[in-house]
């Protein structure tokens, strides 16, 4: 078994220790077409540019494999680019399944806002109404928790010995009691803190209200409704099935220099560590269902959706994780410019899902490494750009948006 540390604070907020046997590096190939589903295909110079993007994101970051779907009045295209395993070399292709990582806490969210809209959970219920010993848990409240600002810590990964559970899986008593044993990063309501334990709470709030475990709750509340077929929170294991990509850490990342290709494979690892908060697998054609349900409050009452899009936060991560683009937190789920949806990081796959219901427009994005020094978040932005031009509220440029930025390391303090 080898062992390599990876700064983990894109879409996480957290130092992990990947513990994986190494692959041997294969040759990488491409396989990219476009046009897939139904509608037409994206006009020549459209198509051109995102081409020219996938490359420029795969020549900088080096990752094993890419994904992209956009699904748009413009035209569609999804790319398979690189390879599913290096060891045997085997192409990515576009049916495949990965960890979706902390998109799984757009749809622990929206459990708790349909539970809302049945007056089952209140916006202001504290959390300390459903579960004990939480950190200030009488002054926490559902809302800030959905929104981030309960002040809590992220919670279980932050200390190695909870991290190296994630290579034989954890229980969720002790993901909970993990996450209430470390201190407040701030206040009730002071700031945007991200926090992983915030949605295990929640993940805990949708058991005790429904009595369905949370990975039953989300097939018989969301996946099965919208007919979403290999779109799961596994109970053990790394979830994943048949035909599915491998995912590799280099464990670390710097902007200025490309790194190498990832050799270590950590698709092994659990995901019952990261449950509620982070530990969904799916595909690209189950989540271009979902980003339309999420993003336009499909499957919650009308004046819970309203609440749920009401004055979102913005918010900042302080590694450059999002660069200088303008984003904000809503009700379990992120915005910038017209686009709703969700971002995710998780040792081995980095991804993000978005849909602007007012462009009828879904962009995903998907790489079979993390970290990487371009985010797929930024990608997804210079995407969205090609599409419909600069002015869209994202608050950088496209240059600025195919930029590396993330260092995957804490930013340095001043004197």
């Amino acid at each position: 078994m080898s062992r390599s540390w990876i700064r983990y604070l894109g879409a996480v907020g957290l130092t992990l220790v990947l513990i994986a046997a190494g692959a041997a590096p294969a040759a990488a190939t491409t396989s990219s077409k476009g046009g897939h589903g139904a509608g037409r295909s994206l006009d020549r110079a459209t198509l051109a540019e995102v081409q020219r993007i996938i490359a420029r994101f795969q020549d900088t970051n080096h990752t094993p494999g890419v994904l992209v779907g956009i699904w748009s009045p413009k035209g569609n295209f999804v790319s398979a680019t690189g390879v599913a395993d290096l060891r045997t070399g085997a192409p990515l292709t576009p049916d495949m399944q990965f960890k979706i990582a902390s998109q799984t806490k757009a749809f622990t969210g929206n459990l708790i806002l349909q539970l809302v809209g049945e007056g089952r959970v209140a916006l202001d219920d504290r959390i300390s109404k459903w579960v004990a010993g939480v950190p200030g848990g009488d002054r926490i409240t559902i809302r800030q928790l959905l929104t981030m600002t309960s002040g809590l810590s992220t919670g279980f990964l932050v200390q190695e010995a909870n991290v190296n559970k994630l290579a034989t899986g954890c229980t969720e008593e002790e993901v909970l009691a993990a996450g209430a044993a470390e201190p407040p990063v701030a206040a009730p309501g002071e700031m945007w803190s991200y926090s992983n334990y915030g949605y295990d709470l929640l993940g805990r709030v949708v058991e005790l209200t429904t009595g369905l475990d949370i990975s039953t709750a989300i097939q018989q509340r969301i996946a099965e409704p919208l007919g979403l077929h290999r779109t799961f929170l596994p109970r053990s294991g790394n979830g994943l099935t048949k035909p599915f990509t491998h995912g590799y850490g280099t464990g670390g990342v710097l902007s200025a220099v490309a790194p190498g290709v990832a050799s270590d494979d950590v698709t092994a690892l659990h995901q019952s560590c990261v449950g509620a908060s982070g530990g969904m697998v799916s595909t690209l054609s189950d989540l271009q269902v979902w980003s339309r349900a999420l993003a336009t409050g499909a499957l919650l009452e009308p004046k819970v959706w309203r609440e749920a899009t009401k004055d979102p936060i913005p918010y900042v991560f302080s590694d450059g994780y999002n660069s200088t683009g303008r984003w904000f937190q809503g009700l379990g789920f992120v915005k910038s410019g017209p686009f709703i949806g969700k971002e995710g990081s998780f040792p081995g796959y980095e991804s993000i899902t978005m849909y602007s219901p007012s462009r009828r427009t879904t962009i995903q994005v998907v790489a079979t490494k993390q970290p990487n020094g371009i985010t797929p978040t930024l990608m997804f932005q210079a995407l969205a750009m090609a599409l419909y031009g600069p002015n869209l509220g994202f608050g950088l440029t496209p240059e600025q948006a195919l930029t590396p930025s993330y260092t995957g390391l804490p930013p340095v303090a001043g004197p």
